[in-house]
Formats: structure tokens, sequence, C-alpha cells
């Protein structure tokens, strides 16, 4: 009986010995592959980062700047009364063009009219009683006192004539120049004081054109300078202009100085407060080197582009610290940093970090890339 048990336990010490050595030996080889993985991981390259590229070329441009422009009306104003008092005509439509001294406006100046009407027999009788005074003197029949107070007289009836004029011409809104009106803000019988706006007045040939160049710039300008300007809905139309005043000082929290041209809008395709993209043409042609805008990359320490080398493990990304220059149609001068020719990132450098290698595909839509290579590793 003891020998059978001792025989039991052998077998299950034996039995459990073994099911140690098996379950030891899947973690041990479950181990040893995972480090085997994780190795293989470790040294092998990561994947290729999937960019669009173009190729830096060297161009001719003119030599010119550019600056957003606000386009402001040579003369205008909100016409307004300097008399209160109750509208009896309206002598214009919204939107038209008026002439210079044209009617717009007439207040009720009946009152002024008998003013004037009485002003006038004052005078008349004035007129009357100076006339006998200089025929009495000059009979010696009465004082040269009574003459001078009878010329007195006579005078104060014509400052009277001349301000009831005054006061109905104040009853009246006259154009101050030619121009285009906007939508009148009044209407007729309504009572308005001094300052009441009536409607607006823009003269729109020719139009003013206001914009800021850097304090750098300013010794490449001159009186005189063309300014061609474009604007927005109304793509493949340029109007021609030139500089026509410089402002007096520099913004010292900008470090612009304000610049005024003018430019011709004979079909009144242009309209004040509208504004556009002003290049200022310049003496001499430029040769730049040029990459699309979209390749520049910012950061604190300045502006960089990839560009694309050939090495032992494919095509990789180099980061290169560049100088810009002017930019202009999508495209930007690159003075440092890059040669023509090199092959540039334009679009997919969010992923991308120095010695990346690169997939180069077509670029996205919407993103000039004239030298996209086929896709390839």
């Amino acid at each position: 009986m003891a020998s059978r048990k001792t025989r039991l336990a052998r077998r299950i010490i034996f039995m459990l010995v073994f099911v140690a050595v098996i379950y030891g030996s899947v973690i041990g080889f479950n181990r040893f592959m995972g480090a085997k993985i994780l190795e293989a991981m470790a040294s092998a390259p990561p994947p290729a980062v999937t960019v669009s590229v173009a190729q830096a070329t060297q161009q001719t441009w003119s030599n010119e700047l550019q600056a957003v422009a606000t386009l402001r009306a040579k003369q205008g104003t909100t016409l307004t009364s300097e008399s209160s008092g109750t509208i009896t005509g309206l002598h214009f439509k919204s939107g038209e063009m008026v002439k210079k001294g044209q009617l717009l406006v007439q207040m009720n100046d009946n009152v002024a009219r008998a003013q004037l009407a009485a002003d006038q027999a004052k005078l008349l009788n004035a007129k009357q009683q100076i006339e006998r005074q200089r025929k009495l003197f000059a009979r010696q029949a009465t004082s040269q006192a009574s003459l001078q107070s009878a010329e007195a007289a006579y005078r104060e009836a014509q400052a009277a004539i001349q301000s009831d004029h005054a006061r109905l011409s104040n009853l009246q809104v006259r154009a101050p120049f030619a121009g285009h009106l906007g939508i009148r803000d009044v209407s007729l019988g309504q009572y308005i004081s001094p300052g009441t706006g009536i409607v607006d007045i823009q003269q729109w040939n020719p139009l003013r054109v206001s914009f800021n160049v850097p304090q750098r710039d300013l010794a490449k300008l001159a009186i005189g300078n063309a300014v061609d300007l474009s604007v927005d809905g109304l793509s493949g139309k340029s109007f021609s202009g030139r500089i026509t005043a410089f402002g007096s000082a520099v913004d010292n929290s900008t470090r612009t100085i304000a610049i005024q041209a003018e430019v011709k809008n004979d079909k009144n395709e242009l309209r004040p407060g509208m504004f556009g993209q002003a290049t200022i043409r310049l003496a001499a042609n430029t040769s730049v080197i040029a990459v699309p805008s979209t390749a520049i990359t910012y950061n604190t320490y300045g502006e960089y582009v990839y560009v694309i080398k050939d090495s032992s493990k494919g095509k990789v990304a180099e980061q290169r610290i560049v100088q810009t220059g002017s930019a202009r149609n999508g495209e930007t001068a690159i003075t440092r940093g890059v040669k023509a020719d090199e092959t540039v990132v334009i679009a997919g450098q969010v992923n991308l970090y120095p010695g990346a290698r690169v997939k180069i595909v077509a670029a996205p839509k919407g993103i000039s890339s004239p030298d996209t290579a086929a896709s390839r590793n």
C-alpha cells in the first residue's frame, strides 16, 4: 500500500515538473521572439514620408513692389443742410450723375422770401432818402450829419439784402462738384436740422489708390512711378496710374509710409472703398531663383525649405535655412539657400524632418508643381 502511494506521488511530481518545463519553454520562446521582433523593428528604417515637389527655377522678374491697396474718391462727402427747415423739393434720384452746382434739395423759403421783399422795399426807400439828402446838401439846406445818416441807412439796407440772399441760398442744397450720388436718406416733407445727412456724393474718375510700403523701399520710389492696380471681382483687368504723393512721415509702429496714386476709371468699373493689389513698377529687371510660395516654412528661427537629395537610403529631405525676397503670382524669390534646378518640397512638410526618406507624389489640386516627378521611393 505504501509502495503504491509512493509511485502515485512520483507520477504527480513528474507531471508537475513536465508542465512547468513546457510552460517555461513557451514563455521563454515568446520572450525570445518578442525581443527579436523589437530588435528588427529598431533596425528597420522608418517609412517614407509622402510629399509633392517642384523645381527651383531661374527667372527674370520685373523690378516691382506689391502692396494691398484701398480705393478712395478724389472728392467725396455726405451732403447736409446748413439750415433747418422742411423739404419742399427733391430734384435728384438716387445713384444718378450730377453736375457741379446742380440744385438737389429745396427747403421751405416762404419766410425768407417775404423778408427779402421787405428789405428790398427798405432799400428802395433808403436810396430815395440818400438822393434827397444829397440834393439838399448841395444847396446847403441840410447838415452833413443828416447826409451821413442817410448813407448809413442805405448801406444797412444793402447788407440786409445780402443776408436775405445768403439765407435763401442756405435753404438749398447744391452739388459741390460733379459726381455720382448715393442713396437718398431724406424724404419730401421731412423736417431736417443742420448736419442731417441727405445723400453722399463721390467723384469716381480718377480714383485715388492708397497703400503702404516698408521704409526700406522708400528710396526706390518717386513721384510719377507707374502703378498697376488689380481688384477682386474684376479678374484679368488692370488699371494704370501713377504715384502722386507720399505721406509726410513713417508710421513708428509699422515702419511703413503711406503712398497715394491715381488711376483712371473711365468706364466707372471701380468704386471707392474697394481693395486690390497695387504693383509699383520700378526701373530695371532682376534675375531671381523662384520657388512656389508653399515651399516656404516659417518658425521662430526664420524661414526654411526642404530640398530633396539622393542618398544610400534613397531620396531624403534636407532642411535648408533660406532668405526670401519678393513674392508674386504664387511664387517667392529665394536670395540665399537654394540653387536653380534643385527640387524643393511644396506639400507634406508637416511630417518631414531632416534626413527623412520621401515618396514623391503629384501635388494636391490647387498647388502648383510643374516639375513633380512620377511617384517613386
